[in-house]
């Protein structure tokens, strides 16, 4: 099988991966009118983990101690990140909340450096500049413009950025299945007390069933997808062309909710992307 061949199977499932999760989004957000975010990830947990629990049956290992750490790093990372994503899905358009998950790879550098003591190259810190630029034009830290919700949908891709980080950690010593079934568990019991504490039940309205279904399903399938990708192709394609998800959001949130992203909006997209196209150059080099 030719690279040629494989990297274009990376491609077409980066492209799948980002439509199923901008559904996912939409599901999430429209769910979210009638359940607590925190219930939400407890059922979307639950279901991915009665999914992937007969995949690791009979092949759970003793890991050493650097091995649970990273689990639990990349899972609290992850946590976090679905929960800041969710609660920012709330309060402001989708398109600029799943934009602002996308900033990852943005934070992933800063990520390295405070968990690996790893300095940052001189040659990265162009595309850093002008990807913040554009987060910072998308977020508009006006007074007359600024929404904390912003932030807490970039807090996301902090969160984001550690599990992108240990996951890679973890890679060279577990099975991809163990790594999500112990993120998925990670955030089972940790949405109960903050569910409980917000004085939730975690029991499901009746009429909400299908659309934790659909976030559930479609979570599961894009979380597939986005691993078939890595190992079709390398970061420096599939990361380019995930930001296709935004075009997938903007176009649910311009048709469900009639959000028309503003100038400063569109100007940050672009500068985000160049910044990611010049990251991914300098990782071919």
């Amino acid at each position: 099988m030719s690279d040629i061949y494989l990297v274009k199977k990376g491609i077409y499932a980066t492209i799948a991966y980002a439509f199923i999760m901008s559904i996912t989004a939409v599901a999430a957000k429209q769910v979210q009118t009638q359940i607590a975010v925190p219930v939400l990830v407890f059922w979307q947990s639950l279901f991915c983990i009665v999914i992937l629990f007969p995949q690791m049956w009979g092949k759970w290992q003793r890991r050493p101690l650097h091995v649970i750490k990273a689990h639990f790093l990349r899972s609290l990372g992850g946590f976090a990140g679905f929960l800041f994503y969710y609660w920012a899905l709330n309060h402001i358009p989708l398109v600029e909340a799943s934009l602002l998950r996308s900033c990852a790879p943005l934070c992933v550098p800063f990520v390295v450096l405070i968990m690996h003591r790893m300095m940052i190259p001189k040659a990265r810190w162009l595309p850093l500049l002008i990807g913040f630029i554009g987060v910072a034009l998308v977020i508009k830290p006006t007074p007359e413009h600024f929404d904390p919700w912003h932030i807490v949908g970039f807090l996301s891709a902090v969160g984001l950025a550690f599990s992108m980080v240990t996951t890679r950690m973890l890679s060279s010593h577990v099975s991809g299945q163990e790594t999500m079934l112990v993120y998925f568990a990670f955030s089972a019991v940790m949405s109960v007390p903050l569910a409980l504490g917000q004085g939730e039940s975690l029991a499901l309205p009746s009429e909400t069933w299908l659309w934790v279904l659909l976030v559930s399903i479609t979570l599961y399938v894009g979380m597939h997808l986005y691993t078939l990708a890595y190992s079709y192709a390398p970061a420096s394609v599939v990361s380019p062309v995930s930001y296709i998800g935004i075009v997938f959001a903007g176009f649910w949130g311009w048709v469900i909710w009639g959000h028309v992203p503003d100038w400063l909006a569109i100007s940050g997209t672009v500068l985000i992307f160049l910044s990611i196209l010049i990251s991914a150059r300098l990782n071919r080099k």
